[in-house]
């Protein structure tokens, strides 16, 4: 069986794994989590993509990523050259040289000078001049423009609603159909008040909310964002669109930072292994850059067009994780600051916890509780050993997959006594060859006082203690 890494690996679903046998050797490379992103994908692949994931393992996670009010070129079937001059407009033309944009009135928000970038800033144009809804261009970079490729505007304010109509339909379809996903990755998160929309919508199902920063306006609100969302993904693509490129590497580094300070998962996506999309080996800065997202303490590492259309879904997965565990084994974490568990004095002892294991007086730490915020707090003091979560909810064992370095357990049934139920989780974790008799592990719980649910206790144990 393979060494997972602790930073867990996210894949993206699409035509290159859409085979059982293909997604099962990615499960088997190291993925944890599956995207499906919704830009490319109706009612009906959602339901197909997602039941698949589900009968191939019922431990995945599933991802369903909104489309986001993202601006697309339109209009055209056959791929484009783009080169030296080029007419955009927001309406349909019968001109041939024309190329629609989806986004309306698009002449009223432009000036001369602004600079446009194209799929993702592979093609490069610049207003010159505007004439009622045909829009000038020079071309500065040019290149071949395939149909639906993504448009940015930088340092123009546009305006969207929190939601487009395809968003509200996606979302919908999984607030009804919840037993086949986990998460909803919201795009371009401007504020707080776009995810508690989405929030609303949701409620009373078991989806967890992930916050995709991508735009100014969600970096410059991020610090209310975190006290929403469930989750945050570093969505580096439009991001380096949105905003200076060099910017970047400086705002992901803050972004993990203040999510591990929060104890909110925190994801690092976007072209960390693109080269893989046609390549069976990856270039040697992609490589540095999955190490150092591990090394500053992401979460999860994201594969977008590497497994969705790339050649070589299965080797890209493979080559993340072993990237990963290099990093992981060479990197010290940062000790993290504040508390994040409502309950007092909890991130203290989780604290505690990961202090004593790293220390090597402990060689894993167990968690008997479905508490997210108390995975949240050992998870993001990164200790150097495994953290054990046991539970007897299927979608909490898929949720709490997506945190740093724990590892998730099934029991049916679990005692209401405390200690019948670090008896049963040691015996169940101990039965995968995770433990050996003479180990001592750290095991948070609620208290054994009987009706006390507020209480947490922190102790060690010694395996042989409890098997039989």
């Amino acid at each position: 069986m393979i060494n997972n890494a602790k930073t867990k690996i996210i894949a993206t679903i699409g035509p290159s794994c859409w085979e059982d046998s293909v997604i099962s050797q990615m499960i088997e490379a190291g993925m944890d989590l599956a995207r499906i992103n919704a830009s490319f994908a109706d009612e009906a692949e959602l339901e197909r993509v997602s039941t698949q994931i589900r009968r191939l393992s019922p431990r995945v996670g599933i991802i369903l990523d909104t489309k986001g009010n993202k601006i697309r070129v339109t209009g055209f079937e056959k791929p484009r050259e783009i080169k030296d001059k080029v007419i955009l407009s927001s309406e349909k033309s019968k001109d041939s040289k024309v190329i629609q944009v989806g986004y309306p009135n698009l002449h009223e928000v432009l000036v001369v000078g602004a600079r446009i970038l194209i799929d993702d800033g592979n093609i490069q144009v610049e207003v010159s001049k505007i004439e009622g809804k045909n829009i000038h261009c020079k071309v500065i970079q040019g290149g071949i423009l395939k149909k639906n490729k993504t448009v940015n505007i930088p340092a123009i304010a546009l305006s969207f609603p929190p939601l487009s109509d395809k968003d509200k339909s996606d979302i919908l379809y999984a607030a009804k159909h919840s037993e086949n996903f986990d998460f909803i990755s919201m795009s371009f998160t401007r504020n707080k008040e776009d995810l508690l929309v989405v929030k609303e919508m949701i409620k009373g199902t078991n989806l967890k909310l992930i916050a995709k920063i991508e735009c100014e306006e969600g970096v410059r609100n991020f610090d209310d964002i975190l006290t929403v969302a469930d989750a945050v993904m570093v969505a580096r693509g439009d991001m380096g669109n949105e905003m200076d490129l060099e910017a970047v590497p400086v705002i992901q580094k803050q972004l993990i930072r203040k999510c591990r300070e929060k104890g909110v998962p925190v994801i690092v996506a976007t072209q960390m292994l693109e080269s893989m999309t046609s390549n069976i080996r990856p270039t040697r800065a992609e490589v540095s850059d999955v190490a150092n997202a591990v090394m500053d303490g992401a979460d999860c590492v994201m594969l977008s067009a590497e497994t969705s259309t790339g050649s070589y879904p299965v080797q890209a997965i493979s080559m993340m994780n072993k990237v990963a565990l290099q990093a992981e084994s060479a990197s010290v974490p940062a000790k993290i600051e504040g508390t994040v568990s409502p309950i007092v004095g909890v991130d203290d002892l989780a604290s505690c916890a990961c202090e004593i294991a790293d220390k090597g007086h402990a060689k894993a730490i167990l968690i008997s509780s479905d508490e997210s915020t108390t995975v949240g707090s050992v998870s993001r003091h990164m200790p150097n050993v495994p953290i054990y979560v046991v539970s007897t909810n299927i979608d909490t064992i898929r949720q709490n997959s997506i945190y740093r370095g724990v590892k998730t357990f099934y029991i049916e049934n679990l005692s209401k006594d405390r200690d019948f139920t670090i008896s049963d989780a040691i015996e169940r974790i101990y039965s995968y060859g995770e433990l050996d008799l003479g180990d001592t592990i750290a095991v948070l719980s609620g208290s054994s006082i009987r009706d006390k649910r507020g209480d947490t206790i922190l102790e060690l144990v010694r395996i042989k203690d409890f098997i039989n």
